[in-house]
């Protein structure tokens, strides 16, 4: 027996696809997406590129903050550290992408462990200062490093297109179908991660730690975990961004990176693999929508160079519209309208208290 709202079995609450419906949703998105390199042009594959970038990210920072409820805005030097790591790999030992791409994620998460001990001593707004400090300090490392031994101290470290058996990766369409599977990849170990009883340990801290201490949970190791597991997938992220983009500088990592990761997470919806998804997607092509937008104007209307602040003018606002009005998220307005259509035609209206 079994229906939309009743499980019999630990399997079928625990399915990653419940519906029918959700595995035609995600075939055809996966169809779509497959299909893109051979009908859209070089800039939507470049936006989808950066995209799939966010994605790794946001599910990183989604496991810390939204899973763990530890507060991070280190999220951009973990990102650089895997980019600096990838750079120096590349220049120095010429290190093939295969070595480089995993040792990076080994220095992300080594850093990690690192941020993550003042986590056994601070929450909350200490911890987010804590995590800040550490950003700082990290990128003070990677700027002293660009400027006294990288070859330039302003145009940054150039990293070679990665090659396999012969095949070169330069240019974005070539990039799509791997950064679409690192992607996929990453978002799938979110979903099953957060799903083992290490996810539901960290659920468990984040509602009261203290709770699943006297529940027999050990909460210094499952902390440290989550920020291992946050700075690896970072710097994946980041390595990745480093042959993608062919230069790593430190200016790309900046807290303004780390604010708009916390934003694709708070938009996607805190707590959730797929709102990281629809998180990163929003806010990476927010920016380049707007000027879309602008670009059809009359040239008399256009802002000109202060497009950039209508840029981040409009991510601020969308962060706040979403706290004020829909503090769960993207997820949250696509659960309403998956269970809108699973009801239909049957309507269900809530109880309207106070009256008789």
């Amino acid at each position: 027996m079994k229906g939309p709202y009743l499980y019999v079995s630990y399997g079928q609450t625990n399915a990653l696809v419940r519906e029918p419906y959700q595995k035609v949703l995600i075939g055809l998105a996966i169809v779509a997406l497959i299909l893109v390199p051979f009908f859209a042009g070089p800039y939507v594959i470049y936006l989808l590129n950066l995209s799939f970038l966010a994605v790794i990210s946001a599910v990183g920072l989604n496991l810390l903050t939204g899973y763990c409820g530890q507060v991070s805005l280190g999220h951009a030097s973990f990102m650089g550290i895997g980019a600096f790591a990838t750079a120096i790999l590349d220049n120095v030992y010429s290190a093939p992408f295969w070595l480089a791409i995993p040792a990076a994620c080994a220095a992300g998460g080594v850093f990690g462990f690192l941020v993550g001990l003042p986590s056994l001593r601070f929450r909350g707004i200490y911890l987010a200062i804590t995590t800040l400090a550490m950003h700082y300090a990290i990128v003070f490392v990677l700027t002293t490093y660009q400027a006294n031994v990288g070859a330039s101290a302003t145009a940054g470290i150039i990293v070679d297109p990665p090659s396999l058996w012969g095949f070169s990766l330069s240019d974005g369409k070539q990039w799509y179908i791997p950064l679409l599977v690192f992607s996929m990849l990453v978002a799938l170990f979110g979903l099953n991660l957060s799903r083992s009883y290490v996810g539901r340990a960290w659920i468990a801290i984040r509602d009261r730690d203290i709770a699943a201490a006297a529940m027999g949970i050990d909460v210094p190791r499952f902390k440290l975990i989550a920020f291992v597991v946050s700075a690896v997938l970072a710097a994946l992220a980041g390595s990745l961004g480093a042959y993608f983009t062919g230069v790593v500088t430190v200016e790309t990592y900046t807290l303004e990176l780390a604010i708009l990761a916390l934003a694709m997470i708070i938009v996607g919806g805190l707590g959730s693999i797929v709102g990281s998804i629809f998180g990163a997607l929003f806010i990476t092509l927010l920016p380049f929508v707007i000027d879309y937008g602008f670009s059809a104007l009359p040239r008399a209307w256009r802002p000109g160079t202060t497009s950039y602040g209508l840029q981040e003018a409009a991510i601020g606002i969308t962060i706040i519209l979403f706290l004020l009005f829909e503090p769960k998220g993207l997820v949250e307005i696509y659960r309403r309208i998956a269970e809108y259509f699973e009801r239909w035609p049957f309507r269900y209206r809530e109880i309207q208290g106070g009256g008789r």
